[in-house]
């Protein structure tokens, strides 16, 4: 990748040079052309180092490297009624809260799911009735690479995507957001923080950056 980047940039700058000197010294204004050429290539190759190394990152960077802990853990016995009287009047509520018994996380609980559910049942059922299991949602492992990560949501189209330890535990989500303040340092122009920001609000990768399908190209290779 780089190597082959190198070549081009050293091509096009010897295409540079040569058409130059062709132009100036000998009066032969198609030299231009020649250099235009080099020109363009090391321009092209500058932007080919720049998507090899996007890619690079996609595949080295780990899901564990890049989530955030955006999540409470809870405890699946409460009732409606209880969950609602603790978490549903939070300033800043989680996106989604972890259902857990006797140590082990079952699954997930979001306020939708609580506000959804007639007020009748709120006294009767538990977090337990209505969690979405695990083994039912989408996740990634803590090793799975950031390209995998990016096309397991793009294909689902998910607003998130859950990070699982070894043994199945829930220890992280992954947002777009997530993505692109993980990716800030290899994105040319360089991302702001206030674009990071945006992104993570919006759940959306900057406008013009393509990184659905660089990642599927990332994990293809």
């Amino acid at each position: 990748g780089s190597g082959r980047s190198n070549i081009r940039k050293i091509l096009g700058g010897l295409a540079v040079a040569f058409g130059l000197t062709v132009c100036f010294l000998a009066g032969v204004y198609g030299g231009l052309w020649i250099a235009l050429i080099g020109w363009f290539a090391i321009r092209n190759a500058t932007a080919y180092s720049r998507f090899v190394s996007l890619q690079e990152a996609l595949i080295k960077t780990k899901a564990g490297e890049v989530m955030s802990r955006d999540f409470r853990v809870v405890d699946a016995g409460l009732s409606l009624r209880e969950f609602a009287d603790r978490y549903l009047l939070e300033v800043n509520p989680f996106p989604f809260y972890v259902a857990a018994s006797n140590g082990r996380d079952l699954g997930l609980v979001s306020i939708d799911d609580i506000r959804f559910t007639e007020r009748s049942q709120w006294e009767i059922q538990t977090l337990h009735n209505i969690l979405q299991p695990l083994e039912k949602i989408v996740t990634v492992s803590e090793k799975a690479s950031l390209a995998e990560v990016i096309n397991s949501m793009e294909a689902r189209q998910l607003p998130r995507i859950i990070v699982l330890s070894p043994i199945g535990s829930v220890v992280g989500t992954i947002d777009r957001g997530d993505v692109v303040k993980a990716l800030a340092k290899y994105l040319k122009p360089r991302i702001s923080d206030a674009d990071v920001k945006r992104s993570k609000e919006e759940n959306a990768y900057p406008q013009g950056l393509q990184l659905g399908a660089i990642a599927k190209t990332a994990q293809d290779n």
